[in-house]
């Protein structure tokens, strides 16, 4: 597994229920682990909760679920 995929997973199972948060500043960019966080969920490692305004305008967060078969990834070596 590639060194970004394993840790964004490993953030999400050590986190309370599994998830993992991710903020989009006001300039409506999201950080580059968006991009690696949804084709986690493409690939069944995590699951998509939802997005939720932020505080200032343009601004948000998103969060994601690890699966079973996510937190089976990173017991592979």
């Amino acid at each position: 597994m590639i060194d970004h995929r394993r840790r964004l997973l490993s953030r999400a199972a050590l986190a309370e229920e599994g998830r993992i948060t991710l903020r989009r500043e006001p300039d409506r960019a999201w950080p580059g682990d968006h991009s690696r966080l949804c084709a986690l969920e493409n690939d069944g490692h995590l699951t998509f909760l939802g997005e939720e305004p932020g505080a200032l305008p343009g601004s948000a967060s998103a969060a994601w679920r690890i699966t079973p078969r996510g937190r089976d990834a990173l017991r592979e070596p």
